[in-house]
């Protein structure tokens, strides 16, 4: 279904979840968002299990069995056709500029690695100031990601899928073991969950409406090669 990439120096290979992700060296940050092709999330909100609503935060609240945390990403309509991912990007201390966290992985007072779950959200749903964790939003068609050994310098490939396009597409992150707590921060280093677009923008077919020279070409795809390649320039309904 569904597959993580961990990024790190001196790992390797790809396989499903269950098994060790594929990784690369990054020694100076686990991963750098694409500049343009990602999306900060547009809520957080930290849920526990008072029942109380705690509202839209920049801080991230993590801890086994009480608080997790719920991230809204809106997704534009023009990005409808591609490919989104969620990365979980999880710097050291020292590969961070404007910010920091706490970590405290397995119930334990170190640094070590820990386990964090991300829960899917039915998309156009998501949280709002209001949820509180008796009134999360109905969760969506995937199973939830379990992210065993996450640890400091590493940053997650958690999930891939289509970016829907025109709505909310919403992540809740949790632990059973671990404590996290962090400010969202996209500066330099980044540290957080994000959506990233894995693929280009679709691009801006022109129409050939009623293009007479149409006739010649046995798909619209053949017309748009004559079309780019300046052979339909001038045409009917065509700019040049």
């Amino acid at each position: 279904m569904k597959n993580f990439i961990l990024f790190a120096a001196g790992i390797a290979g790809t396989n499903a979840m269950s098994s060790q992700p594929k990784a690369r060296d990054t020694s100076a940050c686990p991963y750098y968002l694409p500049e343009g092709n990602y999306e900060f999330p547009h809520l957080i909100v930290p849920i526990n299990n008072t029942g109380i609503a705690i509202g839209h935060s920049y801080f991230v609240d993590v801890s086994p069995g009480n608080c997790s945390t719920i991230f809204n990403f809106d997704i534009p309509s023009s990005r409808g056709a591609q490919q989104c991912s969620v990365y979980f990007t999880f710097p050291r201390h020292d590969q961070l500029v404007t910010t920091d966290f706490k970590w405290n992985g397995n119930n334990t007072s170190t640094e070590g690695p820990g386990t964090l779950q991300l829960v899917q959200y039915a998309y156009n749903t998501g949280a709002t100031d209001a949820t509180t964790g008796n009134t999360q939003p109905p969760f969506g068609p995937d199973a939830p990601i379990t992210l065993n050994g996450a640890q400091p310098g590493i940053s997650y490939k958690l999930w891939s899928g289509s970016c829907g396009g025109g709505g909310v597409m919403s992540w809740r992150l949790s632990s059973p073991d671990s404590y996290l707590y962090y400010f969202q921060d996209w500066n330099a280093c980044a540290i957080g969950l994000w959506v990233v677009y894995e693929s280009a923008p679709p691009a801006q077919v022109p129409s050939c409406g009623s293009c007479p020279n149409m006739k010649k070409f046995t798909s619209h795809a053949a017309w748009m090669e004559a079309y780019t390649g300046g052979a339909l320039v001038g045409e009917a309904g065509i700019q040049g």
